[in-house]
């Protein structure tokens, strides 16, 4: 029976090496698990010199059950789920499709990331319309009053509008968008503003805290009005708004992908 014990304990010993010398290379950059290890080694010589076979297991069991290398392979078990997750995100994604490359042929367009800027000159002004696409997806439905209509996601950012003159002077307009329930009780006849001006300011070189910015909510109603007019001219109306929600909409599709990508890449990091 001893030395049937002994056997058992020898077969132990030489898994258990293993073990340690897998825990040693995995804890090399680590003094906590560093230390884990040592007290690991340090039950198992004491079981070892004991000849307990329990004892061996009673080592294992209980460095084991909070060792740094069994949290990694349970982190690892779900850093794989979610790598498939995102794999399959990312498929589905790429399925749908989307391009930007036909919108704003007569702008030029540069772009930072969520950040878009598009300018373009007329006359002796120069107008650029800044936007980000970050929190700015809605689900709708192309007819509300129809069952059959399936919602689906679009992107439509609060946009900011600057006029500049050859004199540096500038007219910084701030938009949004409206819902696509507000306005529904007029006229179906009436045009309907695809936008609304949230406030503007005039200002030279660059806008700060100190520059007066006048609320559109307390303008004169003729001023706002006029002020819609003046956008209107410059060819900011509702076509420039329904290609405005086109473009973004294809633009944070990309832009989701790429965050997706970075994620999955992150992820299966090891």
């Amino acid at each position: 029976v001893r030395a049937s014990s002994n056997l058992r304990v020898k077969n132990w010993i030489k898994m258990t090496s293993v073990i340690v010398k897998s825990l040693v290379n995995s804890a090399r950059q680590s003094k906590r698990a560093l230390y884990t290890v040592s007290s690991f080694k340090r039950g198992l010589s004491s079981a070892v010199f004991n000849k307990s076979e329990l004892s061996v297991t009673a080592a294992l069991s209980r460095k084991l059950e909070c060792s740094p290398l069994q949290k990694r392979w349970l982190y690892t078990e779900t850093d794989q789920d979610m790598s498939q997750h995102i794999e399959k995100e990312i498929e589905n994604e790429k399925k749908m499709g989307a391009s930007t490359a036909s919108y704003f042929k007569n702008w030029k367009i540069n772009s930072n990331g969520c950040e878009v800027s598009m300018s373009k000159s007329e006359g002796n002004e120069t107008i650029t319309v800044e936007f980000n696409v970050n929190n700015a997806t809605d689900l709708v439905e192309e007819d509300l009053k129809s069952e059959e209509s399936m919602p689906h996601m679009i992107c439509r950012p609060p946009f900011i509008v600057e006029i500049k003159k050859p004199s540096g002077t500038k007219v910084r307009i701030s938009c949004q968008f409206l819902s696509e329930y507000e306005g529904d009780d007029g006229d179906e006849n009436e045009v309907r503003d695809k936008f609304e001006i949230e406030q503007f300011s005039v200002y030279q070189k660059e806008i700060s805290p100190a520059t007066y910015v006048c609320s559109g909510e307390t303008m004169d109603g003729e001023m706002y009005e006029k002020l819609m007019d003046m956008l209107d001219e410059r060819k900011i109306d509702n076509d420039f708004a329904n290609e405005l929600i086109e473009f973004s909409t294809g633009y944070e599709h990309g832009e989701y992908i790429k965050f997706l990508t970075k994620f999955k890449s992150f992820v299966d990091e090891k």
